[in-house]
């Protein structure tokens, strides 16, 4: 009787942890939703909210290299919220504080609730994960629907009631939702090898389930690799191709300098040096990730077959550097062995894995302070905004931000103003992955013709300012953020 009571008692326990961490994760995810600026991705996604979903999906498939599921969960968002920026927002920042859940669950399964609720916290509060939940894409349902792929696969290879049930459905939802999800695939299944045979199930159930995933998605299979086809030509076209051990050279680095205070944390780079600030976001979030797996990686004790699975679920995604450019946006997965070594941190040196979690939620300070995406700073809103208070009726507009730019003008300016966007009159077509006229030429026609050239150039290289149209005079220049510039020429 007294077994009984004290079973019950710590299984609420976890329950009552995992809905405090959701609360908590929901609440700080809410904060200020709206209060930064939409982005590119942003306005891709909010520009497919208004057609039929058939237009939706085929939108998806053509225009960008993601399956359509995520868009999905953004089109129940402005049905039930609106399209303001907090209304896109509003099912990410849920499907982000979910994701807390499982992944607690998971780390208490494996080592002990305590500590697991230290791993939880991190997540809740971590700049990196409040961001997820309050972008309108997809990286919060990749990361809430791959956690739960993971705890559920680690229940159904224990024969934990009718977690198997579960698997497909969850397989097939994450593949449909971005690519990479086949890392949590192929994570989740590899569990299986973690447990001893005589604790696991017989090995036909996760064959069966493995054969039925595939032939399930095998109708989307084609237009997958149809995508990622595009995706290489366009990677080959750029000359990246060339740079694969560079790209892993500064990849790692910036990948494990950004997982928990993400777009707060630069790209490693020399000019980072002359802010101390961004240097000790920087420094101490890398030292806290390799602090927290070296203790888990070096612990003793009978789960050496977990620290093998943890050590390539670490490993292998960053080899994705060798072939594309991810970024930490798309390898959440490397949260499951971030949560398991923090959660060891904590039970190794409990100062320590407070101390992360305070160091997380500390940075949520600045990062609520910031009025544009985190991970590259063009607020559309302002720019937009100084056009139309400033613009006359017979000055033009051009848009200089490739797919997105004309997307980004319609949602703040209404769809009914005029502009060019170059590059971007067709962005839900398959992109050209080179050649096409050059945009500053058209901004050099506009000014031949006479009269006055409203610029927004969101800065990912190339000319700038003066440089944009060296033959005109600029009469003003203003940057509402570190990378988006007004111009206003005049002939």
């Amino acid at each position: 009787m007294l077994n009984v009571a004290l079973a019950r008692f710590r299984k609420n326990k976890v329950l009552f942890a995992a809905l405090f961490l959701f609360s908590l994760s929901l609440a700080l995810r809410l904060i200020l939703i709206g209060g930064k600026s939409l982005w590119g991705d942003e306005f891709y996604a909010a520009g497919l909210m208004g057609g039929s979903i058939s237009d939706l999906v085929s939108g998806s498939f053509r225009g960008s290299p993601h399956p359509p599921l995520a868009f999905l969960a953004l089109r129940l968002s402005a049905a039930l919220f609106g399209t303001s920026e907090a209304g896109l927002r509003a099912v990410p920042a849920l499907l982000s504080a979910f994701a807390v859940i499982p992944l607690y669950l998971f780390t208490a399964g494996r080592l002990d609730g305590r500590s697991a609720f230290i791993a939880g916290a991190l997540w809740a509060v971590s700049p990196y994960a409040v961001s997820l939940g309050q972008e309108a894409w997809l990286y919060s349902s990749l990361a809430c629907i791959g956690f739960t792929f993971v705890w559920v696969a680690d229940m159904a290879w224990r024969g934990v009631g009718r977690a198997c049930v579960l698997v497909v459905p969850l397989a097939l939802a994450g593949m449909l939702v971005q690519h990479l999800f086949l890392l949590f695939v192929a994570a989740g299944y590899l569990l299986y090898f973690t447990y001893p045979s005589s604790r696991r199930v017989r090995p036909a159930k996760p064959v069966i389930t493995a054969v039925l995933t595939a032939v399930l998605y095998s109708p989307f299979a084609p237009s997958a690799l149809a995508q990622a086809a595009l995706r290489s030509e366009r990677i080959s076209a750029s000359g990246a191709d060339a740079l694969a051990f560079q790209r892993l050279a500064s990849g790692v680095p910036a990948v494990l300098g950004r997982l928990i205070p993400g777009g707060l944390s630069p790209e490693p780079s020399l000019g980072m040096l002359s802010s101390p600030v961004t240097t000790g976001i920087f420094t101490g979030s890398v030292a806290i990730v390799i602090l927290s797996l070296a203790v888990f990686f070096t612990a003793g004790g009978k789960d050496r077959s977990l620290r093998l699975w943890a050590a390539g679920v670490t490993v292998v995604p960053f080899l994705l550097f060798l072939k594309e450019d991810p970024t930490v946006r798309h390898l959440s997965i490397l949260w499951i062995p971030l949560a398991l070594s923090s959660a060891a941190l904590y039970s190794r040196f409990r100062p320590a894995g407070i101390a992360a979690v305070l160091f997380a939620g500390v940075l949520l300070v600045p990062y609520y302070q910031i009025d544009s995406f985190p991970y590259h700073r063009s607020n559309w809103r302002e720019a937009v905004r100084l056009v139309l208070e400033n613009r006359t009726e017979e000055q033009e507009v051009v848009i200089l931000a490739g797919q997105n730019g004309g997307l980004a003008w319609d949602y703040y300016a209404g769809p009914g103003s005029a502009r060019w966007a170059p590059g971007g009159e067709t962005p839900y077509q398959v992109q050209r992955t080179s050649g096409g006229e050059d945009p500053l030429v058209l901004v050099d026609s506009l000014l031949s013709a006479g009269g006055g050239v409203w610029v927004i150039h969101d800065m990912w290289g190339g000319p700038v300012g003066q440089d944009i149209a060296p033959g005109f005079p600029l009469v003003r220049r203003d940057t509402p953020s570190p990378h988006i510039e007004v111009l206003f020429f005049e002939n």
